[in-house]
């Protein structure tokens, strides 16, 4: 999803090739675009680029503001999407992304506190800026918070007003809801995020 909205954002054109996961054969795919077998790839004539901020970072150099423009906050929004890949594990594990599900469901301790965690960066980041995003006009950063805004609607997650709102902004955004959009038809069943805390309640 996070160089998917960048490239959305990027408005440069691009094909999407889907590999669903889990299936047969799927990781003899993944291999064939890049050594660590992993996804997202963006392939770039003959070359294939892997990772996320790789990614979005060689789009910004393409096209301009994809990135705060002001460097001080350029520097804190490249951290921070370093820290949203690599950290907040046990929310992670324990509210896995599935725009499907909706539930009100007790979480784990863990879970909770890396929760609120994440509710403190985005409100002390939103307090900071003026705008709806998190530096203010919509950036990178955003595309990679979008992933964990949807955990805190998929499972009701204690959050700030500052933070639900950030939300509301991030999910009512057109390429957010076109990829929601083509998430909902989508006709194979995730079983093991489906059946974690009661699916629908």
């Amino acid at each position: 999803m996070r160089p998917w909205l960048v490239l959305r954002k990027s408005q440069l054109p691009f094909t999407e090739n889907l590999i669903q996961l889990d299936v047969p054969g799927y990781k003899d795919k993944l291999l064939a675009l890049s050594d660590a077998g992993t996804v997202p790839v963006l392939q770039i004539g003959d070359e294939m680029l892997p990772d996320s901020l790789a990614i979005s970072d060689w789009l910004s150099q393409a096209v301009p503001n994809l990135w705060p423009k002001n460097p001080k906050d350029k520097k804190r929004a490249k951290a921070l999407c370093r820290q949203m890949q690599d950290d907040f594990i046990e929310l992670r594990n324990h509210a896995p992304m599935n725009l499907r599900r909706r539930t009100r469901t007790k979480m784990p301790k863990s879970c909770l506190e890396d929760a609120a965690k994440m509710d403190a960066l985005f409100a002390d980041l939103l307090s900071e800026h003026d705008g709806h995003f998190l530096f203010g006009d919509w950036s990178i950063a955003d595309a990679f918070a979008t992933p964990y805004v949807t955990r805190f609607a998929s499972y009701d997650l204690p959050r700030s007003n500052k933070t639900d709102t950030y939300i509301s902004e991030l999910m009512s955004d057109a390429d957010y809801l076109d990829w929601e959009a083509d998430a909902m038809v989508e006709v194979w069943k995730l079983p093991d995020t489906d059946l974690i805390y009661g699916g629908r309640s």
